[in-house]
């Protein structure tokens, strides 16, 4: 024959990186979900991270992170218990994590002292029963939820006034009308845009549950 077959040399990649084998499931599931590759500033943590930097390193804004943080089981803790709610379930790095929970710990305290900010939430809700019944349901404090701290002042003319644990004040006024009663919610001192939605969230859900109660 001219042509013969080249005889098969073995052992010449032995000496190559061989993927390990029989990983288990809990390690590859940890490798699979592990923290995103993110740039680490060579410098201490910071409550003013630059906003470019946040939203490429942590795919989220400073906004974003106020409302989850502040819609979160660890919205009144410390720095440490923050960054390790951070890290546990948005799988933020160490550096970020702390200093996304510096810069919210920042705007916590800022939200309570900002006067000159603060803004006026004002919501009308129409409820199809008597003006009577409505204020006996707005008068129990079951209704409120953990974020309830006591009455300020308690008016006979249908009108009440609670203060929160975010130390912003609520004034209900209840009025009778043609098809059952109306019913304005102002929500003073509140200091931020986050705040401002959350409790038009906490207002519109209260009122739903309230209004389900009286409909059946």
């Amino acid at each position: 024959m001219i042509f013969k077959r080249k005889k098969k040399e073995s052992g010449i990649f032995e000496d190559l990186p061989k993927a390990p084998e029989n990983v288990p499931d809990a390690v590859a599931r940890k490798t699979k979900a592990g923290r995103r590759a993110m740039l680490i500033p060579d410098a201490p943590f910071t409550d003013d991270p630059r906003a470019d930097l946040l939203l490429a390193n942590t795919y989220k804004q400073r906004e974003e992170w106020l409302e989850i943080l502040f819609q979160s089981e660890v919205r009144e803790s410390k720095q440490q218990a923050i960054a390790s709610f951070l890290q546990t379930h948005y799988k933020v790095q160490k550096w970020w994590a702390n200093s996304i929970a510096l810069m919210y710990l920042k705007w916590r305290a800022q939200a309570k002292d900002s006067i000159g900010d603060e803004k006026l939430l004002r919501l009308v809700f129409e409820i199809p029963t008597t003006a009577g019944l409505t204020y006996n349901l707005l008068n129990s404090s079951s209704i409120y939820g953990e974020d309830f701290n006591r009455f300020l002042k308690l008016v006979q003319d249908k009108k009440l006034t609670l203060s929160f644990q975010d130390e912003t004040r609520a004034t209900i006024v209840i009025t009778s009308s043609e098809t059952g009663c109306e019913v304005i919610v102002e929500h003073e001192f509140i200091g931020n845009p986050v705040m401002f939605k959350e409790r038009t969230k906490y207002w519109q859900q209260l009122f739903a549950k309230l209004i389900d109660q009286v409909s059946r």
